[in-house]
């Protein structure tokens, strides 16, 4: 294929050429791209003299196409079209990139905390494009090129804290009226135990004492490997499921779920954080989205706290703690 280059001096000419042959008129192209009307003329005497024909017959009611001339704008157009149609398709794509926000969550949070929220959560960022990538059970590892990610660490460092990490062993109102309280140390005969098999059976040494799940802990014990059909189990009063507080938070606060130990809870003094993989900086609506649910969290956690439904608050305790960008004092 012969190089365009080479048979035509300037692209430009061509350009104020497709626009006076549409219009039909030098002057309305000269309007078009800002310039004079006989710079106008001047590309197209240069893109005649290149083509060796006339494009245009001049005349006191403009200019009109020769044969060469409506031969050369059929071909123009056309190729102006298409490069018309392939960069807006792919602005459109940048655009719509520009607006992905990928979330990678626990499936539990997201089906037990965020659900019940999501209508308020996408009327708060409209013109977003929400991608979730749902975890089961416990993450190992962070995963690549994501928005946001959770994850439990010993320090927050600079990134956005969404709740401390205090584990509430829970059950349905319905489960505590028919079995009680699980006391501590005395076993969990007469219990059922939602267990995630992510987890070492030692997790329960807390609340049941050593050698969980042998001879002196009989109950009954169900493992699941995903962590939302355990929080659904327990809401359906299957029995007692250990409840991270940035999942159970808002059913605590909505009766679905209650406290099930004596003990209250257990504060890790580990932080669940939010962090992003990316390689590129932190874009702007990613720290709002943080910043959102972190604000909503501390709702939760400065209402639980109210109630005593947290462990440093139970135990007649002080505790400040930092959720994202706000903070909160448990008297």
């Amino acid at each position: 294929m012969t190089n365009l280059h080479r048979l035509v001096s300037s692209p430009k000419s061509l350009l104020v050429f497709e626009a006076a042959a549409r219009q039909g008129s030098f002057s309305r192209a000269a309007q078009a791209f800002n310039i004079s009307q006989p710079s106008v003329s001047r590309n197209i005497a240069q893109l005649e003299a290149e083509i060796g024909q006339p494009l245009f017959v001049r005349g006191a009611k403009g200019a009109v196409l020769t044969d060469a001339g409506k031969a050369l704008f059929i071909a123009v157009s056309e190729g102006f079209g298409r490069i018309s149609d392939v960069i807006t398709q792919l602005q459109s794509q940048q655009h719509k990139a520009g607006r992905d926000v990928v979330l990678s969550l626990s499936n539990a949070f997201v089906t037990n905390w965020l659900g019940p929220r999501f209508a308020e959560f996408v009327a708060s960022f409209p013109d977003v494009v929400l991608r979730f990538e749902l975890l089961p059970g416990t993450r190992v590892g962070l995963p690549e090129d994501v928005d946001l990610a959770s994850c439990i660490r010993d320090e927050a460092a600079n990134d956005p804290v969404l709740a401390p990490e205090i584990i509430i062993p829970v059950c349905s109102p319905a489960y505590l009226a028919q079995h009680g309280m699980l006391l501590s140390g005395a076993g969990g005969e007469g219990h059922v135990f939602l267990h995630l098999s992510d987890h070492p059976s030692t997790i329960w040494e807390p609340m049941l004492g050593p050698n969980v799940q042998g001879t002196e802990h009989p109950g009954t014990w169900y493992a699941f490997s995903d962590y939302a059909a355990i929080m659904q189990a327990a809401v359906d009063g299957t029995g007692i499921a250990l409840g991270w507080v940035n999942v159970v938070a808002g059913a605590l606060r909505a009766g679905r779920l209650v406290p099930a130990w004596q003990g209250g809870g257990i504060n890790t003094g580990r932080c669940i954080t939010l962090v992003s993989t990316r390689a590129a900086p932190v874009r702007p609506v990613v720290r709002e989205i943080a910043q959102w649910l972190c604000a909503r969290m501390a709702e939760d956690i400065v209402v639980l706290a109210r109630d005593g439904l947290l462990p440093d608050h139970a135990t007649g305790q002080s505790a400040t703690q930092t959720v994202g960008v706000l903070s909160y004092t448990v008297e």
